[in-house]
This record gives structure tokens, C-alpha cells and sequence, in this order.
């Protein structure tokens, strides 16, 4: 299944991982990364699947990098 690795910029470590889990919802594997993913997609309007497929693409603000896997 493809997941969403969430990564520090500057030492490269994985922070968290994160799922679109079968019934639509977003979850995250560390508390402080699922508030962050849930944060990011409500200011954007986002559903679920839009902020998975968008930061697929990967984003990042300079401090943290989301990209995805397969």
C-alpha cells in the first residue's frame, strides 16, 4: 500500500508514515504527525483522499518533507 513519509529536512529521519486507511480517513503512525496532516488538509479545505494525492506529489516548508511512497 502507498503511505506519505513525513521527514526532517535537515538530518533526513522519518518522523512518521501516513495512510489513507481504507474507509477514506487519514492516519498517521506518531500523535504530533496526524495533527499536523489533519491541520495542513482542514486549512486547505481538503478531503482525505485530496491531501493524500496532493502531498503524493511531495511538499515541504523547509524544516519538514512529506513525499510518497509506493
Amino acid at each position: 500500500m502507498a503511505h506519505l513519509e513525513v521527514k526532517s529536512v535537515r538530518s533526513g529521519n522519518v518522523l512518521g508514515v501516513v495512510e489513507l486507511t481504507e474507509d477514506g480517513r487519514l492516519q498517521a503512525d506518531s500523535p504530533g504527525v496526524q495533527k499536523d496532516i489533519e491541520q495542513m488538509a482542514a486549512v486547505r479545505r481538503w478531503t482525505p483522499q485530496e491531501a493524500f494525492d496532493k502531498l503524493s506529489a511531495g511538499w515541504s516548508n523547509g524544516y519538514i518533507e512529506i513525499i510518497g511512497v509506493d
